[in-house]
């Protein structure tokens, strides 16, 4: 929510919480219509008898029925209680009343019925030329989720988990710490919690070296990148700290990283004797020595690659977030060096990074990166616990390039602890 502050947020009230109004204040939002794009949500907040019994009130099935003949954009109602198919349980999951509403939403041509509550969910069914979906629970593994695509009147569901399966074995490896000044509210334990809660093999955490060695405002302002003296005199260092906190939590689980990047001197901003104490070594583009708002988009692209094709050359085991660096300046991906940027991690022997954290992978540069056989690695770049473990997305990415058994046989995998 506080990510993504302009997306629409819709909230559906349930049995275990409490006072309705209250939760609506809490989100900033309100149940009944809510009209997005070209759509029409509506929220219902129903009632609860002391049983847990739950019914459609009267008020609001007329309320429903007016909005309903109020325009001709497709209805997607929201509900806790299921509605259809029946369940049969001494518990009161389904809503009482759900004959008299589903005949409502056939009346008024609903397009979707989205309920939850029945924690394994229901898979889509439909009854009068209305879809009823029960989501399953996020909260209780394997932690699943519904993705709905609408596409006019035209939608599709997808069921995904949170909860890594077996096959692959996943490692996320790119987590950041309490030690980054850009960290939200990660911290080791909870990141490390996060992972094995969601079945990853294993967690990298790959701190940012220029945050360690410098100051806040040094490092913010690319002093470590433009003024390497500033990272090497290390006179703000904290890096001390990290490694030996880390060092208490390493096991074959748990690796250490560092994020690093190439000083305008050319150099990797790692100090020899803390690169001998980490398991792997990220290398990123953050800046590059001049201002990109200054040059042009040839002079910025010629730029990038030297400085990545440099950092590719100087023994990294990771390339992080390819070509991420242009979203966030707001320019144009130059899509057609994917080749070039793809066969030197090859020559090298660098992974290339799937990262989604302000970022949209693309497709072809990945598909690019197999071909030539580079190894993949899988990043969560946590720098919030929402982010942490969490690695489907990039599975999903995998599977639009190559056969899900042919996966694993292109992912990175760490070495072993240098101990």
């Amino acid at each position: 929510f506080a990510a993504a502050p302009d997306t629409p947020l819709l909230i559906v009230p349930g049995n275990h919480d409490g006072d309705a109004d209250r939760l609506f204040r809490i989100f900033f939002t309100r149940p009944g219509l809510h009209e997005i794009g070209p759509y029409r949500f509506i929220i219902f907040a129903d009632t609860y008898a002391p049983d847990e019994s739950c019914m459609r009130s009267q008020a609001d099935r007329k309320i429903f029925t007016d909005l309903a003949a109020s325009t001709d954009k497709p209805i997607i109602a929201l509900q806790h209680n299921p509605i259809h198919p029946p369940i049969e349980s001494d518990y009161p999951y389904i809503l009482v009343n759900r004959s008299e509403v589903m005949a409502d939403y056939s009346a008024a041509g609903v397009v979707l019925s989205i309920s939850g509550h029945y924690h394994p969910g229901q898979p889509l069914s439909f009854a009068g030329n209305v879809g009823y979906l029960t989501v399953p629970a996020i909260c209780q593994a394997p932690f699943r989720y519904a993705l709905i695509t609408l596409t006019g009147r035209e939608f599709s569901v997808s069921i995904r988990s949170l909860m890594a399966s077996d096959d692959p074995p996943l490692i996320d490896c790119h987590a950041h710490t309490e030690f980054a000044y850009c960290a939200q509210d990660v911290t080791i334990d909870a990141v490390l919690d996060r992972a094995r809660t969601f079945g990853l093999t294993g967690q990298v955490f790959a701190e940012h070296a220029g945050q360690l060695y410098c100051s806040a405002d040094d490092f913010w302002a690319a002093r470590h990148i433009r003024q390497p003296k500033v990272w090497k005199t290390q006179e703000n260092s904290r890096m001390a700290n990290y490694l030996r906190t880390m060092q208490e939590k390493r096991d074959d689980f748990t690796r250490i990283g560092l994020e690093v990047e190439l000083d305008i001197d050319g150099n990797l901003t790692l100090h020899d004797d803390d690169r001998q104490q980490i398991d792997l070594i990220i290398g990123a583009v953050h800046w590059i020595k001049d201002d990109p708002k200054e040059l042009t988009d040839a002079e910025l692209t010629d730029e990038f690659m030297q400085t990545t094709l440099k950092l590719i050359e100087s023994d990294i085991d990771i390339l992080a977030h390819p070509w991420r660096f242009f979203r966030r300046a707001n320019r144009e991906v130059p899509k057609h060096l994917y080749s070039e940027l793809a066969a030197a991690l090859a020559e090298n022997n660098v992974a290339a990074e799937i990262n989604f954290h302000t970022n949209t992978p693309d497709v072809a540069f990945f598909a690019e990166c197999i071909a030539r056989g580079v190894k993949i690695s899988l990043a969560t770049d946590a720098h919030a616990l929402y982010e942490a473990g969490h690695l489907s997305a990039h599975l999903a990415l995998l599977r639009k390039i190559t056969d899900e058994d042919k996966i694993v046989s292109f992912l990175f995998y760490p070495p072993a602890n240098k101990r």
